[in-house]
């Protein structure tokens, strides 16, 4: 059996079922095919009123009645309940469904619209942010290696300063930055005007404290140099050079007319081979002649003038008239060779006077006096026995007779037997000398 309280409980719930059964009955019989509490209508419908819209923070029911107002409900389609609302016609419920599919589209994409606008942004951000922390670091870089920089060359101003400072001391921390600053700059200096050519005598001025090593590199670039020509000359030239040098020791700032010979190149031969004759070379037997050139031969008593030719063999000099030779000295039997310091172009050969093939010593003129007697000198290797002479010469005549030749500056050349018997040379003077 039930309980009295239990009995009351369940009789007060099926009468309200009942009341619940016959309240809808009454409303649908009053047409209402539609019924929903105000929250659960409000939150299914709230989006299609922007007063609505996202949140209403009012009552539910004032929130459906600014909805259905919005969304322009008659008076006769619906009514308000006290916690429901009731719409008559299904009508208008399809309406506003249809509203709601129209406006879940547009909220669709607007909400795509949003996220993808957050999205970007965020990504926007985020790389605005690394940018910022990438343009801060390098910028930051920079600005120690401008900090940086800036402090080396403060210290290096204040190091070159007081390396000025102690340039006369002896090397030591204050001055050793200046001083290797001071070497550096003059061997880039002369690297850049190092002489071309040996003829080149140039040299930038060395800093006191390099003036021996500047020394030791200025000897060093010359012998390079020196080195490099002589490897590329031609043996022609070389012999020619050798000539030159041999000249120089012997002329140089001592007879008037060696400069004008400098720029003339040596040859072997001023004859050409026609001008020496068949006889003279059968009778050298086939000696082979390193020099000819025109000679003129003084007599030794009458001092007269005539044309020979002067060729050196390999043996003798030889003296020859036509196709005659006249005489012959060995380069043994050359005694030594004497010649003016002044502009003239005689000179005389010395001989033995012991040897009887030999009639006395050899007064000749040459228009290549240098060259012939450089020759003559280097072939039979008398060098040093060529004297230059000032005011005049003793040559051996014959067998205890003895010539002078006196030389005597002038306006022109001449040569002449004076009247005390002595041949005398006039020699121009030189501007060179």
């Amino acid at each position: 059996m039930l309980s009295q309280d239990r009995f009351d409980e369940v009789l007060i719930r099926h009468q309200v079922k009942y009341l619940g059964l016959m309240e809808n009955l009454r409303v649908r019989r009053a047409g209402f095919a539609y019924r929903r509490k105000y929250e659960v209508f409000l939150q299914r419908y709230k989006s299609l009123c922007p007063e609505t819209w996202p949140t209403w923070d009012g009552r539910p029911h004032d929130g459906v009645a600014v909805l259905v107002k919005h969304l322009g409900y008659k008076p006769e389609e619906y009514k308000m309940g006290r916690t429901k609302i009731f719409i008559r016609f299904p009508k208008t419920l399809f309406a506003t469904e249809d509203a709601l599919e129209v406006r879940k589209q547009s909220l669709a994409t607007k909400m795509q619209a949003t996220w993808r606008g957050f999205y970007r942004r965020k990504k926007f951000l985020h790389m605005k942010h690394s940018a910022i922390t990438i343009q801060s670091w390098w910028r930051g870089t920079l600005g120690r290696r401008k900090a940086a920089k800036k402090k080396w060359a403060a210290e290096t101003i204040r190091r070159f300063i007081k390396g000025f400072i102690y340039r006369n001391y002896p090397r030591c921390p204050e001055n050793e930055y200046f001083l290797d600053y001071i070497r550096f700059s003059f061997l880039m200096n002369l690297k850049r005007n190092l002489p071309k050519t040996v003829l080149d005598k140039s040299w930038p001025t060395p800093p006191p404290s390099l003036c021996e090593a500047s020394q030791l590199l200025r000897q060093l670039c010359m012998q390079n140099m020196v080195w490099s020509y002589c490897k590329r000359i031609s043996p022609e030239w070389k012999q020619q050079l050798e000539q030159k040098v041999i000249a120089s020791e012997i002329f140089k700032d001592k007879k008037d007319n060696y400069p004008q010979s400098v720029p003339r190149l040596f040859i072997n031969t001023r004859l050409g081979n026609e001008e020496i004759n068949a006889k003279v070379l059968q009778a050298l037997e086939n000696e082979a002649i390193k020099y000819a050139v025109p000679v003129t031969k003084y007599d030794r008593k009458g001092y007269k003038a005539r044309s020979r030719q002067l060729l050196l063999t390999q043996n003798a000099v030889v003296i020859v008239e036509e196709s005659k030779i006249k005489q012959r000295i060995d380069y043994a039997n050359l005694t030594g060779i004497s010649v003016s310091s002044l502009s003239d172009n005689l000179f005389v050969l010395h001989v033995h006077c012991e040897d009887n093939k030999q009639k006395g010593d050899v007064v000749l003129q040459s228009d290549h006096v240098i060259e012939t007697l450089t020759k003559t000198a280097m072939r039979a290797d008398k060098v040093n026995n060529v004297n230059i002479n000032q005011g005049s010469i003793k040559f051996t005549v014959g067998q205890g007779k003895e010539g002078i030749i006196d030389f005597i500056s002038g306006s022109e050349l001449l040569i002449a037997k004076a009247k005390n018997g002595h041949l005398t040379v006039v020699a121009p003077r030189l501007n060179s000398r």
